[in-house]
């Protein structure tokens, strides 16, 4: 079964930025659909309007402003997909760094593993797959790590 990581942010962005971004701090190739493929994962990305907005997200103290969805890959070796969800982890908190604004990282579309707020950027203490990965792991010596609030579970 494939895993997704949705993000979800109130930063005032472009979706065609965003993608752009994405595809440069992944590596990623953007195609002529919108949708970003590297190896182990696609992303799809868009800026929600009307009844696509999520309200949910203002119980993570933000309005929803963009999403970002990526998608694993269930037919790659687990080195790749390791590598892949680095790469989606390094995106998101290089965004956080450079751009204002507030935002969360979704496993499956509820469980959140990363969390930031302007320039604080903080990683689930109690994500496993975060310890497990030794692309990520590194990262939880240099963000705060805790135990962060679940209020859509």
């Amino acid at each position: 079964m494939a895993e997704e990581y949705d993000w979800r942010g109130d930063t005032a962005v472009d979706v065609s930025d965003l993608r752009r971004f994405i595809a440069a701090a992944t590596g990623g190739e953007l195609r002529d659909d919108d949708t970003i493929f590297l190896p182990g994962m696609y992303v799809t990305s868009r800026q929600p309007a009307g009844d696509e907005v999520n309200p949910a997200m203002r119980l993570f103290g933000f309005d929803d402003r963009f999403s970002a969805t990526f998608r694993f890959s269930s037919r790659v070796d687990q080195k790749t997909s390791a590598h892949a969800a680095s790469l989606m982890v390094h995106a998101v908190i290089a965004f956080a760094l450079q751009r204002e604004g507030r935002g969360v990282l979704l496993f499956n579309g509820e469980t959140a593993v990363l969390q930031y707020d302007g320039s604080d950027v903080v990683l689930d203490a109690e994500w496993e797959d975060w310890s497990e990965n030794s692309e990520i792991a590194p990262l939880l010596t240099q963000f705060a790590t805790q135990v962060l609030p679940q209020p859509l579970l």
